[in-house]
């Protein structure tokens, strides 16, 4: 019995599956692309991926993924399906690591209304490998608010301290970061301020 099983068994075709399904890339500060290639036991019939960021060809039972990281930041996952001659269709999964050029401690300040008017810092740091190498202006657009920019106590370090002249009413204003970055994703960084209900 034993032996018609195991001669059953092994006159199935084998299911192909893929040597890894998910790899991860750890990207430099603005890489703006990355190539990801998965293998498969048989040959690749089709990939579907999820992202307009991603494109893929086939060459075999190689998928080769080309993917556009120039608006990553952080932490970010994309997936393609992939199917293989047997019609199996496997969930590949690409992770990727984008370090930020710089660092805020917030992207918003906030005040309600009636509350005290108390300052709050915007702290800015540029970390080690960042293509930023410094923040050259710091400015405001409306009039509902006071700032006070300055160099922090090391290299790379800058705060912005805001206060609001007035809580008494709702207001909306930004404060725009701007740095010596030729590359337009980090020359301008907007923190929204805002006296809210």
């Amino acid at each position: 019995m034993w032996r018609v099983i195991l001669y059953l068994l092994a006159a199935l075709p084998a299911l192909a599956g893929f040597s890894k399904t998910e790899q991860t890339a750890h990207l430099k500060c603005g890489q703006k692309s990355v190539e990801l290639t998965f293998v498969a036991d048989s040959t690749i019939r089709r990939a579907k991926p999820h992202c307009d960021c991603t494109t893929t060809r086939i060459q075999g039972n190689r998928l080769i993924a080309h993917v556009d990281t120039s608006t990553f930041e952080g932490k970010v996952q994309k997936t393609i399906d992939a199917t293989t001659a047997d019609g199996k269709t496997t969930r590949l999964t690409m992770c990727f690591d984008m370090p930020p050029a710089l660092l805020l401690s917030t992207r918003s300040m906030q005040w309600k209304v009636g509350a005290p008017a108390t300052p709050q810092t915007l702290r800015i740091t540029l970390p080690q490998g960042s293509p930023v190498r410094n923040v050259t202006r710091a400015s405001l657009s409306g009039d509902d608010f006071d700032y006070d920019p300055r160099k922090g106590k090391r290299p790379g370090e800058f705060t912005v301290t805001v206060t609001p002249h007035s809580t008494a009413a709702r207001a909306l204003n930004r404060l725009i970061i701007e740095t010596d970055s030729p590359d337009p994703r980090f020359a301008r960084y907007i923190i929204y301020l805002q006296v809210k209900r």
